[in-house]
């Protein structure tokens, strides 16, 4: 299964403002929290419908979106950050691959990670220098098409 993962590198740039960053790279993406009805955060989706997941880092943001709209995480972490010391996460590419199957199962941090059985998703590397990057789906092995933002 194909999930296209769009790029946007601003080296240099606060994780946080890559949020605003991305808001503008990408209108119109829309969230509905299914635990609490916000849509100042959950689960974000293409006006489409098609669900996609977002990930960001210092200078990275990535929006991945599956080719069938079905559930996909993402995320990426600095290649050089350390690992949360937590259960079950024995270096950063273990954690950046639990933040994707969290994302994928639409659960987010608000399960705990020792809880999240070994072997959930399928996985596939981002190439990006500097950075672990993950993209996960729950049902289907995932081949990665990596985009710059601008196209």
């Amino acid at each position: 299964m194909t999930v296209e993962v769009r790029a946007l590198t601003l080296p240099g740039t606060p994780r946080a403002a890559m949020r605003a960053a991305a808001a503008e790279a990408w209108p119109g993406l829309l969230r509905l929290c299914a635990h609490c009805g916000s849509s100042d955060h959950g689960r974000p989706r293409h006006p489409d419908g098609r669900l996609c997941s977002l990930a960001y880092a210092p200078g990275l943001a990535l929006l991945a979106t599956a080719e069938d709209g079905r559930a996909v995480g993402v995320d990426a972490e600095p290649d050089d950050a350390a690992a949360p010391d937590l259960p079950g996460i024995g270096a950063l590419p273990d954690w950046v691959r639990l933040e994707a199957v969290l994302k994928a199962t639409g659960e987010g941090l608000r399960r705990g990670p020792g809880t999240v059985p070994a072997g959930l998703g399928r996985e596939a590397d981002v190439p990006l220098p500097g950075y672990v990057a993950r993209v996960v789906l729950l049902d289907a092995v995932p081949r990665v098409r990596l985009v710059p933002a601008a196209d």
